[in-house]
């Protein structure tokens, strides 16, 4: 897996963040915004461990997806590494990986943490 840096805007009128892909702000339809890049380093806000996959996880038993927090405030939510030893408040190091393959076989990279 590699090292990888979360983009979000934030609007110069109101200070929402949100999605890069957003042309007005969400909030007060402002065009302006800053870029915003998250550390590689995050904490664990929840998580859950998923028992029963959708069937392009079939390979795993089962996977956990956790909501994490940078030190500037974003926060985003993508699969843990590890199921073991999971506590909220944890350390986690964001990284892109194989997720899984989808039905046509296809490898799905997506963001994937990494307790440290």
């Amino acid at each position: 897996m590699s090292e990888t840096t979360i983009i979000w805007k934030k609007c110069k009128k109101c200070g929402k963040l949100q999605h890069p892909d957003h042309l007005r702000c969400i909030q007060c339809k402002n065009t302006t915004f800053n870029i915003v890049k998250s550390s590689e380093d995050c904490k664990l806000l929840t998580y859950t461990i998923l028992t029963a996959p959708p069937s392009e996880y079939r390979d795993k038993k089962s996977y956990a997806i956790g909501v994490v927090e940078y030190s500037n405030g974003l926060k985003a939510i993508g699969q843990i590494k590890s199921q073991e030893n999971l506590k909220i408040g944890m350390k986690l190091r964001t990284k892109v990986g194989k997720l899984t393959n989808n039905l046509d076989g296809v490898i799905i990279f997506g963001i994937k943490y990494e307790p440290f």
